[in-house]
């Protein structure tokens, strides 16, 4: 199975690289972000944006799906940028590599 490409902002690409940020959260979302397609031991490849010049491939190492971002161990920074770029979501997947 091919990596799972997952575009970002540059600004958070670049706190994967720097090892700041060890999680991807998304709506979950029966097409694509899903425990079906997302899942431990799968590979995900983060790119800064859809360019392929700055790329990195990680393993996710556990998946969870909650209501509730606020609940689990995550950084309000973290929180704050997925809720403004997504909104509140009723169920999340977060990746964790």
């Amino acid at each position: 199975m091919k990596p799972l490409f997952i575009p970002l902002y540059k600004e958070y690409f670049l706190k994967f690289k720097a090892g700041e940020q060890n999680c991807e959260i998304r709506p979950y979302d029966h097409r694509g972000w899903n425990v079906k397609n997302v899942f431990p031991s799968r590979l995900m490849t983060l790119s800064s944006g859809y360019g392929n010049h700055d790329r990195i491939t990680m393993e996710i190492r556990n998946t969870m799906v909650t209501p509730d971002l606020q609940m689990e161990k995550i950084p309000q920074w973290h929180i704050d940028a997925v809720e403004s770029i997504y909104g509140k979501q009723p169920k999340w997947l977060i990746a964790y590599v």
